[in-house]
């Protein structure tokens, strides 16, 4: 597990008032440089695991590894990015957990991976499980079209998780012995979960900023709880490219 402190680096914000399912993570002034070598450790982990690359052990073995599984297209790095920072902040920042680091399993460093981005879950008052389904885009700059495509994605299978996405992490949660947590995925699968058991988010990763664009969503309604969260790097693809660029060098955490 990385130790990037993401309320180190980011500052998040309730932009609007009275919407507090909309939040907008801002970089606070001079902390990026403190935390570099540790999103470039999460980039490892997510991708490739910290604890794998541990057990490889020779330094130039895992650069190769790593380098292996790190997408090479500015767009899949983008994408891929997103949904690093997406899980990060549904851990850090939320009451849900992210089960697994999906970007694991690609099985093609240079696309994008099929199914629900981020997955996680909570255990409500109630003592019943709560779902989280969240959809991420990462663009340069952000549009609404944009966030309506994430909407479209969070829309499809009745607005519920996509059970080819549950029992892809059922799966892998099985292989890892987990197998408690896998049979809180399987639970799902095995019947449809009712809407007020799953909760929505969009998650945006912009060089602009996203304000405007997510509370036009927001205000349109839905018939879940939906929250709206958008990150803002003011070098958005410099930012990336660099990130991913250090990592592929080896430059040493």
């Amino acid at each position: 597990m990385s130790n990037l402190n993401l309320k180190e680096w980011m500052s998040p914000t309730n932009p609007v008032s009275g919407i507090d399912h909309l939040v907008v993570l801002t970089e606070r002034h001079g902390k990026r440089s403190a935390v570099q070598k540790a999103i470039e450790e999460t980039v490892r982990d997510h991708f490739a695991g910290l604890d794998i690359l541990a057990r490889i052990g020779k330094y130039k073995t895992t650069l190769e590894f790593i380098r292996n599984k790190l997408p090479p297209s500015k767009r899949t790095r983008s994408g891929d990015f997103g949904e690093v920072l997406a899980s990060e902040y549904i851990d850090q920042l939320t009451e849900y957990r992210v089960p697994i680091k999906k970007l694991r399993w690609k099985d093609d460093r240079a696309t994008t991976m099929r199914g629900n981005d981020v997955i996680a879950i909570r255990r409500a008052k109630n003592k019943k499980w709560r779902v989280l389904k969240g959809e991420s885009k990462s663009r340069a700059r952000l549009t609404p079209s944009v966030v309506t495509e994430a909407i479209d994605g969070l829309d499809q299978h009745a607005g519920r998780p996509n059970p080819s996405t549950l029992a892809f992490i059922s799966h892998r949660l099985r292989e890892l012995s987990r197998d408690d947590e896998a049979e809180v995925f399987e639970d799902l699968q095995s019947r449809t979960p009712k809407i007020e058991e799953v909760e929505q988010m969009v998650f945006t990763l912009s060089g602009n900023d996203p304000t405007a664009h997510l509370q036009t969503e927001y205000d349109k309604g839905a018939s879940v709880v939906r929250h709206f969260v958008g990150c803002v790097i003011s070098d958005h693809q410099l930012f990336i490219q660099a990130l991913f660029d250090n990592v592929h060098a080896g430059k040493r955490p």
